[in-house]
């Protein structure tokens, strides 16, 4: 089995964002999909849940509001991804370029232990309390700190089995400790990617067992020697509405200050960071 090397968990948006070293390679010489043994789903699973960030990034995106029976809109915006010991640090912001208007900008901390989530307001930084973590990050979107931090993959993990949704994956179910759903989720369905142990989709279940929301994550490009993630899409199941996110530009290696991952200071612009076009 192909071994995922790094993941940058954030991203996604991250769960929207994956980076892997460059050495690794598609193997496409089977397309049954076997089914793991259990040794083999554990070590899978192990080595996803561990992944370390490959390096600090920068990366300019667009986001698109796709509601089923309105006007779409877009927005845009930065995220900055960094890592320190067994902590992940994202920073999310997202504006609304018709308006020259700031919608939302967040800290988020990874953490085995205690994962934290901080919001811009009145010019400095409030942390949020884990039960609001599954609200939208902004008016009109889908998207919540949720999705983006994944703190659920420190969540008992069942292996399901092999399958295919465009590519051929493998099936895990999260749930959390003691089985009581967690910022509105009861469970987590997320499908791994044979060639590099990475999301291909994941499903989120509410607290009564249905499903909630569907992430999708797209194609991939290697950039500055690591492969990232193009294009990745949330919808919500009652609605049919849905996010839509597409990379534009990037820095990997990105060697990025401290201080803006820094709660404790104003929530000022971070510094400008050349991105290459993707």
């Amino acid at each position: 089995m192909q071994k995922l090397l790094n993941i940058v968990m954030g991203a996604a948006f991250l769960a929207l964002i994956f980076v892997c070293e460059s050495s690794a390679q598609v193997d496409r010489r089977h397309d049954k999909v076997a089914r793991l043994s259990p040794e083999a789903a554990q070590e899978c699973w192990r080595e996803f849940s561990s992944a370390k960030i490959a390096a600090d990034y920068c990366m300019a995106f667009k986001l698109t509001h796709i509601p089923r029976k309105a006007k779409e809109t877009v927005y845009k915006g930065v995220i900055y991804g960094a890592a320190s010991g067994n902590k992940a640090f994202t920073r999310l912001r997202v504006y609304n370029p018709e308006k020259n208007s700031e919608i939302c900008d967040f800290i988020m901390e990874l953490s085995p232990n205690d994962s934290k989530v901080w919001k811009s307001e009145g010019g400095k930084f409030i942390e949020i309390d884990k039960k609001d973590w599954a609200k939208p990050i902004g008016e009109g979107l889908i998207y919540s700190p949720v999705e983006i931090l994944m703190p659920y993959k420190f969540w008992k993990a069942q292996y399901e089995g092999p399958g295919r949704i465009g590519q051929a994956v493998h099936f895990f179910t999260l749930t959390p400790p003691g089985n009581e759903s967690v910022n509105g989720i009861s469970k987590v369905r997320i499908a791994l990617t044979r060639e590099f142990n990475s999301p291909a989709q994941m499903e989120f279940f509410d607290e009564n067992g249905n499903l909630s929301k569907t992430m999708s994550l797209g194609s991939v490009k290697k950039v500055d020697g690591l492969w990232i993630m193009l294009e990745a899409s949330v919808r919500q199941e009652s609605t049919r509405d849905k996010d839509k996110l597409r990379f534009e530009a990037a820095k990997m290696r990105a060697n990025l200050d401290k201080k803006t991952f820094n709660p404790s200071i104003p929530a000022e612009n971070p510094p400008i960071i050349d991105l290459k076009p993707l």
